[in-house]
């Protein structure tokens, strides 16, 4: 009793570079419904893009960042120079090893083929 969300549902096809124009305008049928290939797609917060890049895994985590060290920069005053730096070096640490998990056990072989 499950229905599709075809505005909600993508799939994204892993290759490297050169083979990105290829792969670019793929599609399958899902029942009824044809999904269209993305060149990115979020999975669990994490960006990933077809190539494997991760620039837009970086913007997203700076965007995410900009705030919180804002609000960092207004306590400033309030704290020392050794909770300052703790506080920003966890607040960007942990959004930076959070997709280390997904991204572990893809094998260095694969990454290097797709660069």
């Amino acid at each position: 009793m499950l229905n599709l969300n075809k505005d909600k549902t993508e799939f994204i096809v892993f290759s490297s570079k050169q083979h990105v124009k290829i792969i670019e305008n793929l599609h399958i049928k899902v029942g009824s419904s044809y999904i269209n290939s993305s060149m990115s797609v979020r999975n669990l917060g994490l960006m990933l893009y077809n190539t494997l890049g991760m620039e837009k895994q970086m913007n997203s985590i700076c965007n995410s960042c900009y705030y919180p060290i804002r609000n960092i920069g207004f306590i400033r005053k309030n704290i020392n120079d050794e909770a300052s730096k703790t506080l920003v070096q966890a607040l960007i640490i942990s959004r930076l090893d959070y997709g280390n998990t997904l991204l572990y056990n893809i094998p260095l072989s694969l990454t290097n083929r797709l660069q």
